[in-house]
This record gives structure tokens, sequence and C-alpha cells, in this order.
């Protein structure tokens, strides 16, 4: 039972259906992990006193949710930016926390950036809020948590593992976005080849290339959070060593998608040069029908010019 009810959250935020909900999770004496559902500002605080360290995440809060976390945190402005959904590249302190987003990249025949935010201090609070989207991501993150409970990590080290196992979950996610973009280009091209004069393939050429450039800034901020992270810069805390083996990989990740992008950049480019020499033709074509058309018009004036003189002779 107590698996279930550890492993509900997860399951639940696959479906379409359950829009919000919001979960806190907290390791016992016995080193295993306990989730429970937070649905009132009472059982938050009983649960943050119970426990020595708790990771608050809130998938899609509803209004009675916000308001929960608003009454924990004590600072509107950030809730309002969360509802804003902006982007929080550069950590904000507030309240004794630390307060800064984590940005997913998904691709649905136009690029999203969906952030993920975070809220954490340094006495054992973890608070992730998010959309439905990150929910793979969240929901591998935490099972590598459990798996790790008791032997990577423990105390305020806790939120710093999870952290870097979401930057690794979500860059992951990044690289599939990058590849559907890829594939994306690949069918332009092939449209290229077939119809090199066709103006719509110039214009999906440029809207793509605006969206390699968003996902550019997205992929530059996230390696920098991380560079920052791993060296203690933001949670003022000095990773260990399997956290520093986690985000290294990640920021790897980031410097081969990077390559991807300037690839992909490289082969709009290409379209684009196509697209020219397909105009270039079209000029040629046109050309050459109006220099016969030119030389007709020349033949039949002689014609004509022949047959004035013959009767006029």
């Amino acid at each position: 039972m107590h698996s279930f009810i550890r492993w509900l959250p997860g399951f639940l935020s696959l479906f379409g259906d359950y829009n919000s909900m919001m979960w806190a999770y907290t390791v016992t004496k016995k080193n295993e992990l306990h989730a429970q559902d937070v649905d009132s500002q009472k059982e938050l605080e009983r649960t943050i006193k119970e426990a020595n360290w708790m990771w608050l995440d809130a998938m899609q809060p509803d209004e009675l949710e916000f308001e929960i976390i608003q009454n924990f945190v004590k600072e509107p402005r950030i809730l309002e930016e969360i509802k804003k959904k902006k982007s929080i590249s550069r950590p904000e302190k507030v309240n004794g926390f630390i307060f800064f987003s984590v940005s997913q990249a998904i691709y649905t025949g136009k690029l999203h950036v969906s952030p993920v935010y975070v809220l954490t201090k340094t006495s054992g609070i973890f608070i992730t809020i998010r959309s439905k989207s990150s929910s793979q991501a969240f929901k591998n993150a935490l099972k590598t948590f459990e798996d790790c409970v008791g032997k990577v990590c423990e105390g305020d080290m806790n939120s710093l593992f999870i952290l870097s196992r979401l930057f690794h979950e979500l860059t992951n996610e990044n690289l599939d976005t990058l590849m559907d973009i890829r594939e994306f280009i690949d069918s332009l091209e092939q449209k290229a080849l077939e119809n090199p004069g066709n103006k719509e393939i110039s214009r999906s050429v440029f809207a793509t290339k605006r969206m390699i450039s968003t996902l550019e800034r997205v992929l530059w901020s996230q390696r920098e959070q991380m560079l920052n992270i791993r060296e203690g810069v933001v949670l003022s805390i000095k990773a260990t060593e399997e956290i520093e083996t986690t985000l290294n990989f990640a920021i790897n990740n980031i410097s081969r998608e990077l390559s991807l992008l300037t690839s992909e950049n490289y082969a709009l480019d290409s379209i684009l040069s196509l697209q020219d020499l397909g105009l270039i033709h079209r000029v040629e074509k046109r050309l050459i029908l109006l220099s016969f058309l030119a030389l007709l018009v020349s033949i039949l004036i002689i014609l004509l010019e022949i047959d004035i003189m013959s009767l006029l002779g």
C-alpha cells in the first residue's frame, strides 16, 4: 500500500483529465520516500514540522493550491510571475528562498517554452511548480531519487540531487524536441527539392530559424545555471561527486545539442540557397520566354514590312 501511495502522483500525472495536484515528498527515518497529497495550509505546515526535509511538487496548481503556496512563501510577486509563465533565468533571493526557473522546450509544429519553477532554501524545503508537460521528466527524477535515498545524499543535498536529476531529464527531453525539429527541416529540404520556387518554404525556413534561436537561448541559460549549481554559486552548496557527474552529463548533452542546432541552421541556409537557385532558374526561364517572344515580334514586323513594300511596289 505504501508503494502505491508513493507512485500515485506520478501515475495520475500521466492522465490528461487530472489537471492539478500538489504532493509533499519526505524521507522517513528508515530512509524511505514517503508521499502525501497536500490540500490545505495546516496539512502543509504539519508535514514541514514533522520532516527534516520536504519536496513540495505542484503540477498546474489551481487557485486554492496557489494560495497555499503563497501563504507559505509570503511573496505575491513570485506567484504572479509564475502565473504569467515568465522565465527566471537568474536566481533571486526571496524571504529566505532562492527562486529561479528551468525551461522545457516542446515542439508541436511550433516551439513552446514551458518553465519549471524552483523555490528552495537551506532549511530543508524544496518546491517545484510546473505544467503537465514535464510529468515524465519528474517521474523519472522521482524514481532515481527513490533509488538513491540515504545512499548518495541526505538533508540539504536531497534538493541538489533532485535538481541535478531534473536538469538531466529535461535536457534529454529537449534533445527529443531538437530531433523533432530536425525531422521538420528534413521535410522542408524534400519540399524545396521538389518545388524550389515555393515562397511558403522560405517563410517556413525563417520561422524555423527563429525557433532555433529561441531554443539556443534556452540551452545556453540552462548550461549557465548548471555550471553555477555545480560550483555552489546558486544554492551555496558544493555538489558531491555523484551530483557533479549528473550535472556534467547534462552540460555535455547541452553542448552536443548546441552543435546540432548549428548544423540545423546550416541545413536551413542550404534550403534558402536552393530557393535562391530556384528563383534564378525561374527568372532565366522567363527571360528565355521573353527573348523568344521578342524574336517572334521582330519576325512578324519584318514580314509585315516586306508585305507593305511589295504592295507599294
